[in-house]
Formats: C-alpha cells, structure tokens, sequence
C-alpha cells in the first residue's frame, strides 16, 4: 500500500470508496468527484469521515463524456493547490465513477505528472461470474504512470528548453527522463539527447574539450538499432548532423581561427534569436568583431594586443596614423584601430567607416553590459547581427557550428 497522501482527489461511484480512501490513505484533504446519480449517498458516507479529513466536492455534467472528468479534475486540482497543497502532494484515487471518468482523471492525472492509485476490490469466479469475496479486505494499490515510463510525460518540456538553448535546464530534464524511462530502446534515445544536451552546455562557455567527448558519446548513444520507426528517425537526423559539429570542435582549439570567430557569431546568435537576450548577443557581435579583425591581422603575421610595426610597411603606418588621428603608433589596437589598419592592409578606405555599425557600437556601448544602463532591443540586435553576419564570411565552417534542433515525439 502506498504512503499515506496530504491531499487526494477520488473518483467515487461508492459511498463506502470515501471511507476506504480516507481509512487508508489518510488524506489531510479529500476533493471527490462524481456524478449526480451518487452525489448524495457520497455525500452522505462523507459526513461520517468529516473529523478526520476536509471534504471537497465537483460534480461531473455527463459521466459518459471524458473530456468533463479532464476538466473536473483540473478543477479538483485547483481547489487543493488554492488549500496551499503542491501538486507533489496529490494522489488520484481512480476507482470509481464511469469508464469515461476513469480515463478523462487519468489522462489529467498523467499529464500532469500526479501519481495516481486505484481500489483492488477482491473477487472470485462463481457459477461462470465475478462475486465479490467478502472474506477479503479493498486493497489501495499504486498504478504506473505509462508516460513517465516512455518519457513522454516530460519530453515536451526538455525539447522546448534545449531548442530555447537553454542547454543545462535541459540535461536535467532529460537526466529525470532516463532515470525513469523503461526499455532498452528509449533509454539509449534519452541518453543521447542528455549527452548532447551536456555537450552544448560546454561548447556555450568554450569547454571545447568536454564538448567534443560528450558530443561524440551522444552519436554513439543515438546510432543504435532502434525498434520504434519515431525514434529511429530522429536519432538517424541527430546522427547525420553530429559528425560536422565534432569536425569544427576539432578546429576551434588553439589559435585564433576563422572557426574561432564564427563560434562566438552563432553563439550571438543563439542569445538574439532563440533566447531574446539582446544584450548579451550584442556584446558577443562586439566580440565578434574585435575577432574578425584580429584574425585578418593575424594572417598578416601582426598581433592585435602587442603590435609589431617593423611588420607593417611605411606607407601603411602613415596612412594609419592620419586616419587615427595619433602621433606615435600605439602598442595595443582596441576595436576601432584593429579595423582601420586591417582594412588599410586590404587596400579599402579606413575613412568610409560604415555609419550603421558605427550606430550600432554606440547602442552597444550605452547597453548595461558594456558601459552604460540602457537595454538593447530586439531590432537594433538584430540589424546588428545581419551586419556582422555579412562582415564576418565564414560559410564553410558555419554549418559544423549551428547546433542542432530537437523535434518531439
């Protein structure tokens, strides 16, 4: 027998049901539901239990419409919560009521993720018919929750969060899911979405190291021979787009890179598109341009943060003081100066500077994530990343650093 609920909700069909139900599981709080035809013997039976538990009632408008019992429940549900009792201490007693209430209070039951326990009526077979064994007490027996067995119960959610990017709410879901979970099959599924879940978590803060093991470990989670044609046809999509992610974690460790810059770009990108973080994705795109010229200097043997100008020629570093408006070359390039010398060193004009990026910095610098308390909103990120986006190039390593997107069952 289970433990005894703080709060329970009990479809009742038999007056003596409330007796059992308040015997056996002691609940602080009974919410009953039934239907008019036994409204009043339930009501009745109740009374006697009043002391030793609080008595609510809902009453279903047709027992043959399952659709009602899902409502009446949400609103037994809404009653206990308003009495100050969680969900995690509810219990469904579903034994009595209509075949339509029974599956109408599971399903609402189910979905929820509350436990639910049913009445065993002991019974013999007599002269070809089921008798009631009166020799025998009603048992309450627990009843598994079949979506919490195949993950579906919580799968929505974990979804949801990973396509948000919120990758470390997501592993914790999927974590509870596999903790859980029955079959071989699944087990394997949710494993790797945990796995990837874990690895994309590492690959937002630059863990590259953790990210490709954990990335690695889902593939070889999710190739298995899966016996449902779902998840084998999801696995089989995460499968075929793991492989470029690990290639291009493979090319983001070390040096500064083209891969490097185009890591934090679609790192801006996952804050401003799927996350509305707006100032946070533009302090990134800041970065990402800071980045961008740094690795053009780079090829050109001339280091952003300690610059040596013996490597520069004499027409360049002329041409780089006038359009600085300094005196003496500076040891250290910020922002500004990294893109006029790379674009002198491209042969462009460092004068015709772009007057929407120049807007867009300026937004940046007031954002209260660089020096000021203004928050950035949602066009002005997104100009921000198409201009960046079209600066930046990179299209052959783009596609090994999108992350994947889930779809559910």
């Amino acid at each position: 027998m289970p433990d005894r609920a703080k709060a329970l909700i009990l479809l009742a069909s038999r007056p003596e049901s409330v007796e059992i139900a308040v015997e056996r599981l002691q609940p602080e709080a009974l919410a009953v539901v039934v239907s008019q035809e036994v409204l009043e013997a339930v009501v009745l039976k109740g009374a006697e239990s009043k002391d030793r538990a609080r008595l609510l009632y809902r009453m279903v408008d047709d027992p043959m419409e399952i659709s009602d019992a899902f409502s009446k429940f949400g609103r037994a549900l809404a009653d206990l919560e308003a009495l100050g009792y969680a969900r995690e201490e509810v219990l469904l007693d579903a034994t009595g009521g209509t075949t339509p209430m029974r599956l109408g209070a599971a399903l609402a039951a189910m979905t929820r993720g509350i436990p639910m326990v049913h009445q065993r009526v002991p019974q013999r077979y007599v002269d070809g018919r089921w008798e009631r064994d009166e020799s025998k007490e009603v048992e309450v027996w627990p009843m598994d929750n079949p979506l919490e067995a195949t993950g579906l119960l919580r799968e929505g959610q974990a979804v949801e969060l990973f396509n948000r990017r919120d990758y470390g709410a997501a592993a914790l879901v999927f974590e509870d899911i596999v903790s859980k979970v029955s079959g071989v099959g699944r087990a394997h599924y949710y494993r790797g979405l945990l796995l990837l879940s874990e690895g994309y978590a590492a690959w937002d803060v630059a863990d590259y190291g953790v990210a490709l093991s954990k990335l690695a470990a889902a593939k070889g989670e999710l190739e298995v021979d899966f016996s449902e044609a779902q998840i084998s046809e999801r696995a089989a999509d995460l499968v075929a787009g793991i492989p470029a992610n690990l290639r291009f974690l493979g090319k983001v460790r070390g040096r500064l890179s083209v891969e490097n810059v185009v890591d934090m770009l679609e790192n801006a990108r996952r804050r401003i598109v799927d996350q509305g973080r707006y100032d946070d994705g533009v302090a990134r795109l800041y970065r990402v341009v800071e980045m961008h010229h740094q690795q053009r200097l780079a090829q050109r043997s001339v280091a952003a943060s300690e610059v040596d100008w013996e490597k520069v020629d004499e027409k360049s570093r002329r041409r780089f003081l006038k359009a600085s408006g300094l005196e003496e070359l500076p040891p250290v390039l910020d922002l500004s100066r990294a893109r006029a010398l790379d674009r002198i060193l491209s042969g462009g004009v460092p004068e015709e500077d772009d007057t929407v990026l120049k807007d867009l910095l300026q937004k940046r610098n007031r954002s209260i994530l660089a020096h000021g308390i203004e928050p950035i909103g949602e066009k002005a990120a997104k100009r921000f990343l198409e201009l960046v986006d079209g600066m930046v190039g990179g299209e052959e390593a783009r596609s090994g650093a999108r992350h994947l997107r889930l779809r559910g069952l």
